[in-house]
């Protein structure tokens, strides 16, 4: 069965100035999120849809669907059919756009179908194969946010584990920039899988599964572990405050990543076996994420982020001043403005 729960699109910008409606149509057919949404699934439907079953589909309120099913109508694009209970959507073909619409809409579709696909030929190349190889995470739920990373879970014996991840995120280089994609690899071993908060294993019967077998079949009871110590906590939010920082210089100055990419790359010539792939991880962020992506990565509260953020030698892009001044800060907000001050200084 086809798996389309990746990519959440959900920026439009409101236009200020007026064009022309005969030469762009698509303005008003394609001119909301919502007009989108129930466009989507009209199509991908192939056939009329009631109004409520349209809005459950589209995730979109049963009464907010009906003003932009009236819009819609008024383009030509879908027509109503029937009267009363029976009074359905219908997605109109004869439309002079009708065709390339729905070529959109299905090319959106095989991008998905193509990635899963892509990501499993790559999994059934590694040897020796995981125990399991799966995606979970916000993308499940339709709650991914643009530019969000797509999080991939690799499960195996921990010995063969850290240079198993280390061989597949290097493969995975090729297969983000075709798609246009990020990806975030989590090594998880069974004992790890199963400390998992109760709510987080109960999603597992629901990811979608790239290879080996479903990991709700491989969790055990086990005891949870106890929660980070005081100090621990406290080094974490440490790091994250200095991405921040970080991340605000590079907003100013995008040209800082390449040399924070050198200063990977330098570092990493003489660092452990367990460092290095931490540091591999972060040059293959720096060489492949977008300015705006990389930015909102450095500050993002997450698993992968908080690993991470430990060996993120690129905080050498702040001044002794920067860093004194963004560690006395008490928020992001006060870090950027610590920034934006030692900015205005120099």
């Amino acid at each position: 069965m086809t798996d389309t729960r990746l990519f959440n699109p959900t920026h439009f910008v409101k236009a200020r100035l007026p064009q022309s409606a005969l030469r762009a149509p698509l303005n008003s057919i394609l001119g909301a999120q919502a007009n989108v949404r129930v466009l989507r699934e009209l199509v991908m439907a192939g056939i009329p849809l009631a109004a409520g079953e349209l809005a459950r589909r589209a995730r979109l309120g049963r009464t907010s669907v009906y003003p932009v099913l009236k819009g819609l109508e008024e383009t030509g694009v879908v027509a109503f059919v029937g009267a009363g209970a029976l009074r359905q959507v219908s997605f109109r073909k004869s439309h002079p756009l009708a065709r390339p619409l729905a070529a959109l809409f299905q090319a959106e579709r095989s991008r998905v179908e193509q990635l899963i696909e892509t990501l499993r030929e790559h999994l059934r190349d590694v040897q020796p194969p995981p125990i399991a190889a799966w995606v979970e995470g916000p993308v499940l739920a339709n709650e991914d946010r643009l530019l969000d990373s797509i999080p991939l879970f690799v499960l195996s014996h921990p010995k063969t584990l850290p240079a198993m991840v280390d061989r597949i995120s290097k493969e995975l280089e090729s297969i983000e920039k075709v798609f246009d994609v990020q990806f975030e690899v989590h090594a998880q071993t069974r004992s790890e899988l199963s400390a998992r908060p109760q709510e987080v294993l109960d999603t597992l019967s629901d990811v979608i599964l790239l290879s080996g077998v479903p990991p709700a079949s491989l969790v055990n009871d086990q005891v949870r572990p106890s929660r980070k110590s005081r100090m621990h906590q406290d080094h974490d939010s440490n790091a994250r405050r200095l991405a921040v920082g970080v991340a605000a210089k590079l907003r100013w100055d995008p040209s800082l990543a390449r040399l924070a990419r050198r200063q990977l790359m330098k570092r990493a010539k003489s660092a452990s076996p367990q460092e290095q792939r931490e540091l591999q991880e972060w040059i293959r962020i720096f060489s492949t994420m977008s300015p705006s992506r990389l930015q909102r990565f450095l500050t993002e509260r997450g698993e992968r982020a908080d690993r991470l953020r430990q060996t993120l030698p690129a905080f050498d892009l702040l001044t002794p001043r920067e860093r004194k001044a963004v560690l006395s800060a008490q928020n992001d907000g006060e870090v950027r403005a610590a920034i934006r001050v030692e900015r205005r200084t120099r």
